[in-house]
């Protein structure tokens, strides 16, 4: 079972789940979030721990342009694991708007981002934080956490994202759902509000509602509650087949 404040839809991300739940046995951290990154570098598939979505809201709303970690800064490098306070020269890390208006409030003080790759390109990111009463990682520490990162990354390539890439077949192959409506069903799943949906999604609002009808259509359901009853008797029956 996934700790408390593990926040997921456990479609179809179980993977990310257990992965949290393994470095929680390995590592003392405060907060973790797991997520996938698209061709355009953003998020999709996350899963939390310790984070509320308003923050990650906030995060991708105002923050992610001064994240020194942010992903889109590491497209044409080759790092595994970086420590966000080893990014900062000059200017010091606790005196970054990124910490004192973000990080801070969330009583964060070090963050520790691990990326990987298919063919050079960043396909997932796990973040994992501490607050100020746990000490900064160190460098045995690191140094493990890039063992566990090779793993992790040969398990994402060879097991994860081919079975997400089935189970989004299955549910479109079943009731018919088109690519656009799977995103907008993921979103759905993990408890995003509409506006959310069309800002993640680059869609207008009245699209998101439009691909909604659809889908509930398809589904033969009248309400997201039974929507996602429907989802996760979906993934379970193909489990066990």
């Amino acid at each position: 079972m996934p700790n408390k404040g593990v926040h997921s839809s456990q479609f179809p991300n179980h993977f990310q789940i257990e992965s949290i739940e393994l470095l929680n046995g390995l590592f003392e951290f405060t907060s973790s979030a797991f997520f996938l990154i698209d061709p355009n570098m953003q998020q999709k598939g996350i899963v939390l721990q310790g984070v509320e979505r308003k923050t990650d809201q906030a995060y991708r709303d105002h923050f992610k342009d001064l994240d020194l970690s942010h992903p889109s800064r590491f497209v044409n490098r080759s790092d595994t694991v970086v420590c966000l306070e080893d990014l900062y020269i000059g200017q010091t890390f606790h005196q970054s708007i990124y910490y004192l208006d973000f990080l801070k409030p969330m009583n964060i003080e070090h963050a520790c981002d691990m990326f990987f790759r298919t063919d050079g390109k960043i396909i997932a990111v796990f973040t994992i934080m501490r607050d100020p009463s746990l000490p900064k990682f160190s460098d045995d520490e690191i140094k493990k956490l890039k063992a566990i990162q090779k793993f992790l990354e040969y398990s994402i390539n060879l097991v994860y994202l081919p079975a997400r890439i089935s189970q989004r077949e299955s549910i479109s192959k079943n009731y018919g759902l088109t690519d656009r409506e799977l995103d907008v069903l993921e979103w759905i799943i993990v408890g995003a509000e509409n506006k959310v949906v069309a800002k993640e999604l680059s869609i207008s609002l009245a699209t998101v509602k439009t691909h909604l009808i659809h889908i509930f259509t398809k589904f033969t359901v009248n309400s997201r509650a039974k929507l996602l009853a429907k989802v996760f008797s979906e993934i379970s029956n193909d489990a066990t087949l």
